[in-house]
């Protein structure tokens, strides 16, 4: 006889693969690449294999100027968003890329999107944007693209509760404070009234996690980890984020908050000192609709550099015969002192094949160090591997 708890857990595992197959999940990048770059040691002879997110970090990377990035993701709506972003370079227009991106709206924006963009997108980006483009044109409900997609929704839900109790004047200050003590007055006051019961009670829902990405193997993780479970483990992540590390120049929680980013406030790749490099060397980049295992399998070939993001938790225990192949094809395409960065929702490497430390060096030692200072904070671990 089947178990209950099989057939609930197979359930969430299909609601997760449904979200993440075909809709947008990610509008924003989720990683903080300023502790990757340095980790990573990008430089003009690098041939990066990425997974593609919302693209944000691919952007970034190529602000060093390596050889190639080929951005792989399994979800064609993730490339898509990265194919627009590319597109607003090679159109060459600055004002645009901020208008759609960084304010996260744009009146008329489709309009100006069959007139000036949709040409620079390849046909599979071109029928998604001709059917979703709107995501750009803002309303009443829907105020900002930031609030578009799966994690946006969340996002939206999120704001609007800070906004329902009079608590989004107080969020900016705590978002716009000067010193880390100011910022610790304000979360304190703002953190408690953010949590009712019905909020608790969404947190651990497995239909939540599956809108922000999250399989049901992470939040596994998650709460073998903590005792109080994945409650606890959020809201001691908002703390770190919120009262250890300066927020002036966090854009990845000032933007769910706000609906846009700051001109002082954004990713790299919207700040108007690195577009020129960029619109030159865009074409460095190519995306891959694709699982990871698939790309490297079709395009054979010496990388550098391999970045995960958390993608080795999806398939640490649905899919170990999966996750060992992976592992033999990045092995097979990698060259000696080859990078290898992923994040984790655990805190120990114990989920990867016993093969893997006979040929790839990990430094946890450096590793660690710089973890403390993600301004995400939702990971419990960052890993760099060398092949050696």
């Amino acid at each position: 006889m089947i178990k209950i708890s099989t057939i609930v857990e197979q359930l969430q595992h299909r609601l997760f693969k449904t979200v993440v197959t075909n809709n947008l999940v990610y509008n924003t990048s989720w990683e903080d690449p300023r502790i990757d770059r340095k980790l990573l040691d990008l430089d003009s002879n690098s041939k990066v294999v990425m997974l593609t997110s919302a693209g944000d970090n691919t952007l970034d990377y190529l602000l060093d100027k390596p050889q190639i990035i080929h951005s792989v993701d399994s979800n064609p709506a993730q490339n898509a968003l990265l194919e627009l972003k590319m597109a607003l370079f090679k159109h060459g227009n600055q004002t645009l890329l901020w208008e759609f991106f960084g304010d996260g709206k744009k009146p008329g924006a489709n309009m100006i999107y069959n007139q000036q963009i949709r040409s620079w997108l390849p046909p599979f980006a071109q029928r998604y944007w001709d059917k979703n483009i709107s995501y750009f044109t803002p309303n009443s409900l829907l105020p900002s693209f930031y609030y578009r997609g799966t994690s946006g929704k969340f996002a939206l839900m999120i704001r609007n509760r800070i906004m329902r109790k009079g608590l989004y004047p107080q969020m900016l200050e705590l978002l716009n404070a000067d010193t880390l003590e100011e910022q610790s007055y304000h979360f304190e006051e703002i953190e408690p009234k953010l949590w009712s019961s019905f909020q608790k009670w969404l947190i651990r829902q497995p239909a939540t996690m599956a809108m922000l990405g999250v399989p049901s193997t992470q939040r596994r993780m998650i709460e073998d980890h903590y005792r109080g479970g994945l409650l606890h483990f959020v809201r001691s992540s908002l703390k770190q984020v919120f009262t250890k590390l300066p927020l002036k120049n966090n854009y990845f929680w000032r933007v769910y908050i706000t609906g846009s980013y700051t001109l002082g406030c954004s990713p790299n790749y919207l700040r108007e000192e690195h577009f020129d490099k960029l619109h030159k060397h865009i074409d460095k980049i190519n995306t891959h609709t694709s699982t990871l295992l698939k790309f490297l399998k079709n395009n054979p070939g010496k990388y550098s550099h391999f970045v995960l993001l958390d993608h080795q938790d999806w398939m640490a225990d649905k899919k170990p015969v999966t996750l060992a192949k992976e592992w033999k094809e990045i092995l097979k395409n990698a060259v000696s002192g080859s990078r290898i960065l992923f994040r984790s929702a655990g805190a120990t490497l114990d989920f990867l094949p016993d093969f893997v430390f006979d040929h790839v060096t990990f430094i946890p030692e450096k590793t660690k160090n710089l973890h403390q200072y993600d301004r995400v904070g939702t990971y419990e671990s960052t890993h760099l591997g060398i092949v050696q």
